[in-house]
């Protein structure tokens, strides 16, 4: 049976009885996309320990796996940048 592991986020950015915040996860990745929908942090420090007993450390830039709407924004600024040099053209 797969063990679940408990991620620590500690968020800079937030206030002091909400920096710290564990959630439970299966994955890194699944832990960081749980939690990076609930901050307005741009990065988090994380800290797990293994199957093994190791403990690691990481800090995260958030948002993860984020592709999507990165493309989206790009689209949106090419859009305004086509606007504006149709509007240029026109004067």
């Amino acid at each position: 049976m797969a063990k679940e592991r408990i991620f620590k986020f500690t968020d800079k950015t937030a206030e002091a009885e909400d920096q710290v915040k564990e959630i439970t996860a299966m994955s890194f990745k699944k832990a960081v996309k749980s939690f990076q929908g609930g901050t307005k942090a741009q990065q988090v420090e994380v800290e797990w320990t293994t199957k093994k007993g190791e403990e690691f450390y990481a800090v995260q830039k958030l948002p993860l796996g984020r592709k999507i709407r990165q493309a989206a924004l790009i689209e949106k600024k090419r859009a305004a940048l086509r606007a504006a040099k149709e509007k240029a053209m026109s004067r």
